[in-house]
């Protein structure tokens, strides 16, 4: 019965795997939400990004883990990413000023 059970666990893991885009398909995507993410951190005018705040983000870069098979590496900047949004969000309005 266990045997079984991890012959399922591993097809079932197999199939998960399968339905992810590949590593190098997400490169593109990494590439862009990195250029944008940065411009947002650095822009001194958070009215230019009000539709794409940080939240829009945060849901964009999930994405991208969610659907994609992504390497060790891409994992690293996806989660870079993160924390540089977690940092300019928890700096607030007035990081401009400083």
């Amino acid at each position: 019965m266990e045997k079984s059970n991890i012959s399922r666990v591993r097809r079932e893991a197999r199939a998960a795997r399968a339905a992810l885009k590949p590593a190098h398909v997400a490169d593109a995507q990494l590439d862009h939400l990195e250029r944008m993410i940065r411009s947002l951190v650095l822009a001194g005018n958070q009215k230019a990004f009000a539709c794409l705040d940080h939240a829009y983000w945060k849901r964009r870069l999930a994405a991208l883990g969610d659907e994609s098979d992504l390497v060790s590496t891409q994992r690293a900047r996806v989660l870079r990413l993160f924390d540089l949004l977690a940092q300019d969000h928890a700096a607030g309005p007035d990081k401009a000023a400083a």
